[in-house]
């Protein structure tokens, strides 16, 4: 896979799309937002103290100008982590539009962090009680990811240890728990990455199933120290096996603690990370080239399609430990190509990032 730089390389197409940028309710961090079948947006996000805080649920119906009164998800107080910016909840949806939740729970020396789930069976007016699926994995770090099908099948992804194994990235492995009822009931966990060890450790992962059915999963590698490639990791036969692909290239002697996104219009699934201090997105094939669409410092990216075919990139720039920064966004037409329709604003706040989503063919920005 090629990649190129927009701002040397492409001819920049025009777009009329409005972008609106949007604070999270109650002041919110790490928003994460799906679509279900009715066309409602549903957001989650974390109110609280950084290291002990709480995920929050609000929808807003198709046509409506205000998100709904909020909700906790987690049952039990204070079990969520927003220190980091990349522990925070993520959501699918799922069969008859349930919704899926998974987050990392706070841990210390003597108590290993959970992974946590629950899951609305009732179009998200209540979830079910927390349950932790770690099982005898150890290490949990980076943040989770769960994905779902229409099908009744639900996948929690995370990275961790073997329990009988030090933490060191090299033993780091890439785990998957199927459901295949809507996720009442999971297998045990499966390694996915068995003949391709090694997992950046502070980075979160992505899941995603796409609308052919294939389940994507991207997560940053370390198969040495200096080695932190994006990996796109692919199952076409329901999470049996899996197949890994370089996507982002990365020689680093550090963990960049990032995270990716990714989203399907029709037949077409595009995702998007960060590699080499930039933002970079693709089309999910073997044959589309790699765009960057960030200066240096991009990182945290969030993808939205409007009814046009339009795509919004949204990232943030300049953010670290404990240190806010700007947010930024690219509109690429209906082709793929980078249009002129571009900016950056101030305001993402410590231990936040954006999140992006589509009203007919304008674009809102959340951070």
């Amino acid at each position: 896979m090629k990649r190129l730089l927009i701002t040397l390389l492409l001819p920049l197409s025009a777009s009329g799309a409005e972008v609106r940028l949007e604070r999270v309710p109650e002041n919110g961090l790490q928003p994460q937002i799906v679509t279900t079948s009715d066309g409602t947006l549903h957001l989650v996000y974390l109110i609280g103290e950084p290291r002990g805080c709480n995920v929050r649920h609000v929808t807003k119906k198709r046509g409506a100008t205000a998100w709904s009164a909020p909700h906790t998800v987690n049952n039990i107080p204070d079990t969520a982590v927003a220190a980091g910016t990349i522990r925070g909840a993520q959501i699918a949806v799922g069969k008859d539009d349930s919704l899926h939740a998974v987050w990392n729970g706070p841990g210390g020396k003597q108590q290993p962090s959970p992974l946590l789930y629950s899951r609305s069976l009732d179009h998200g007016l209540t979830f079910e009680p927390q349950q932790d699926l770690r099982a005898d994995t150890q290490a949990l770090d980076g943040g989770a990811s769960v994905a779902a099908s229409t099908k009744g099948e639900v996948f929690v992804i995370w990275h961790g240890a073997p329990a009988d194994a030090t933490h060191d990235e090299i033993n780091r492995r890439v785990y998957v728990l199927k459901s295949t009822d809507n996720g009442k009931t999971f297998s045990a966990p499966k390694i996915a990455n068995a003949d391709d060890p090694g997992v950046c450790a502070c980075c979160s992962l992505k899941a995603f199933v796409a609308p052919s059915g294939e389940l994507h999963t991207l997560y940053r590698a370390a198969r040495t120290k200096s080695q932190r490639d994006i990996v796109l990791m692919t199952s076409r036969d329901g999470g049996k096996s899996f197949q890994h692909r370089n996507v982002g290239p990365w020689v680093v002697n550090m963990c960049p603690m990032s995270s990716a996104s990714v989203i399907s219009a029709g037949s077409k699934t595009r995702a998007a990370w960060e590699s080499e201090g930039k933002v970079f997105t693709s089309l999910l094939d073997a044959t589309s080239d790699a765009i960057a669409v960030s200066e240096d410092k991009g990182r945290h990216p969030s993808l939205a399609i409007n009814s046009k075919g339009e795509t919004l990139v949204s990232w943030s720039v300049g953010t670290g430990w404990q240190k806010g920064g700007q947010l930024a966004w690219l509109v690429l037409d209906s082709s793929g190509k980078p249009t002129s329709n571009r900016g950056m604003k101030p305001g993402v706040p410590v231990w936040g990032f954006t999140a992006a989503y589509a009203e007919g063919d304008r674009f809102v920005i959340l951070y």
